[in-house]
């Protein structure tokens, strides 16, 4: 799967450690893409990616704090530095933190909840815009656009499981802002998409969901499996690509079947 017009490109992805972040930035080494490998607690997990990068492109090891706007405009700054601009900003870092009910949650968990999931692609977008911006017509007699592409759950459309809920009001915001962009960064030549994983195999759910969880969900879907970091990875690529270049303030939910809509 070769998207010719990626070749090139900067690509900046949060939260590269691991999961959908470390596939996606492989994903986009094999197109020829400069890629931005960012981290903030696994460095060593980065670092296995940044080698993985290597052997397809070139590419930068980056840590932030995706919550802290001085961490952000440093790390944005220094990929912007050394690739020489960005093209395509992946927000992907985000995280459950932990499974707390509403009727038991703390304050400070909402919050870094928030914080962590949404005021980080604020952070990260808004610190990474005048470079996008830069790059709309990059490449001559090519309509090239740059492109941000969240990554959200689909618990923001069902309200999460069990003790998920403020997580899935968080990625419902991820939903919501990601129209709101596409809007006013479309006279940029910026496109705003998000992507909507259901249950993916990776450290999220070996963390927060337990091995018979897992067999259920298969059992559940459609196509009989849960999902891979890959499976994400792959559409997120499109998005970026011209293959999807009249397509913006959209998501596409990546579930296998399990959640459906009209």
């Amino acid at each position: 799967m070769i998207y010719e017009d990626l070749e090139g490109k900067k690509v900046l992805v949060t939260g590269s450690s691991s999961g959908i972040g470390s596939a996606t930035a492989v994903l986009f080494s094999r197109q020829g893409c400069f890629v931005g490998v960012h981290y903030f607690r696994t460095k060593d997990g980065a670092e296995k990616t940044l080698e993985q990068v290597k052997k397809n492109t070139d590419g930068l090891l980056l840590y932030a704090d995706v919550r802290d706007e001085k961490q952000v405009d440093e790390m944005v700054e220094q990929f912007a530095r050394g690739a020489g601009g960005i093209d395509i900003l992946i927000n992907n870092a985000g995280s459950l933190i932990d499974r707390q009910p509403f009727e038991t949650a703390t304050v400070d968990y909402h919050d870094d909840v928030y914080a962590t999931n949404v005021r980080s692609i604020l952070l990260v977008t808004r610190s990474a815009l005048p470079y996008l911006k830069k790059s709309k017509g990059n490449i001559v007699n090519t309509p090239v656009r740059s492109v941000c592409i969240h990554i959200g759950s689909v618990a923001g459309h069902t309200g999460g499981g069990n003790g998920s809920g403020i997580y899935a009001g968080a990625k419902a915001a991820v939903a919501t802002e990601t129209i709101s962009m596409a809007g006013e960064f479309a006279p940029y030549g910026i496109r705003v998409n998000s992507v909507l994983p259901g249950f993916i195999e990776t450290r999220f759910h070996e963390r927060f969901s337990p091995p018979q969880r897992w067999k259920e969900i298969a059992e559940q879907t459609p196509l009989g499996r849960n999902g891979t970091a890959e499976d994400i990875a792959k559409v997120v690529l499109f998005l970026a690509s011209e293959a999807a270049g009249f397509i913006t303030g959209e998501y596409i939910a990546v579930n296998g079947g399990l959640y459906m809509r009209a």
